[in-house]
């Protein structure tokens, strides 16, 4: 395995954490302008994806990632995304970057 997908999920997970970091609890939790779903309701989609991801890439039956206080969810992504990290599944941590990168986008 090159350690491109590693390192690009690695980088994109420590820019998602930066930018949970920097929003804080209260505008985690703040609708989006015009109504929109929050950071946090953008957030936890993604944990449950990294759940999955590294279930699937050891063979274990995915579970329900627990929706726990918004102030937490830096703490979530971090485990889920280091679980992940840890598998080293190319094509899965190709698919938690990607979709990292997108969520820090949208955030």
């Amino acid at each position: 395995m090159t350690s491109a997908p590693r390192e690009r999920a690695e980088r994109e997970l420590g820019r998602v954490l930066t930018r949970l970091a920097a929003l804080g609890p209260t505008r985690l939790s703040r609708p989006a302008d015009g109504g929109g779903p929050s950071p946090a309701d953008a957030v936890r989609p993604v944990l449950q994806e990294l759940a999955d991801e590294a279930a699937s890439a050891e063979g274990r039956v995915p579970v329900v990632v627990p929706v726990l206080e918004d102030r937490a969810l830096g703490d979530q992504v971090a485990v889920l995304g280091r679980d992940l990290l840890d598998v080293g599944d190319a094509a899965a941590l190709e698919r938690a970057a990607h979709r990292l990168e997108a969520l820090r986008r949208s955030l």
